[in-house]
């Protein structure tokens, strides 16, 4: 297989969404390149994408070993992750062959894009290349990420069981507590808002 890779640097601003941003540019370069190394714009990384697509391009979704800047990230990475069900993939660095993308449709344009590309992907391996996340904590950016992802796993009818495992091992209360609110129906939701 001949490889050729293409390398996307995120930069998106709201009301686009990540998704929206990269597939934009993925989708219609899909069979010039034979992968797709997706960076967010914070990320540095010190290895040739090409040798990462000779060693493990047979892989659907390829993940790092992701180092963030921020010590608190760091930390609560080291306390909520020691349970492993699956290989670790962050979206802020990825890997993605293009047979797979073809096979699923293209890169997907909305939210939480990691998360579908790992529920959809086969073959998943984390090479052992590291990038480094250059990222600060904001808890107010992580509660609504908390309540968009929980949102989110309620649209893709993600089971309950999953949802609350990861939100009691992850120590992330605001998924589980959207991921309810979004399960309701309409009309016993109370929608926040002016009563009139």
């Amino acid at each position: 297989m001949v490889v050729r890779v293409k390398t996307v640097v995120v930069r998106f601003q709201p009301p686009e969404t990540y998704g929206g941003f990269v597939s934009r540019i993925v989708n219609p370069i899909l069979d010039e390149f034979s992968h797709f190394l997706i960076l967010d714009s914070d990320t540095v990384c010190n290895f040739s994408a090409d040798d990462v697509a000779e060693q493990f391009g047979v892989a659907d979704v390829v993940g790092f070993n992701v180092v963030s800047s921020s010590r608190t990230f760091r930390a609560w990475e080291k306390m909520t992750y020691w349970l492993k069900l699956s290989p670790r993939v962050r979206g802020c660095a990825m890997l993605v062959s293009s047979d797979f993308l073809r096979r699923i449709g293209g890169y997907p344009s909305g939210e939480f894009v990691d998360t579908v590309l790992l529920q959809k992907s086969k073959r998943t391996i984390v090479a052992p290349f590291k990038v480094h996340h250059f990222q600060r904590f904001d808890l107010k950016h992580s509660i609504w990420r908390q309540i968009s992802d929980g949102k989110f796993r309620a649209e893709l009818r993600y089971p309950f069981w999953k949802t609350l495992l990861h939100s009691v091992f992850r120590g992330r209360p605001f998924v589980l507590l959207s991921y309810v609110f979004h399960r309701l129906p309409k009309g016993e939701r109370y929608e926040f808002g002016h009563p009139w």
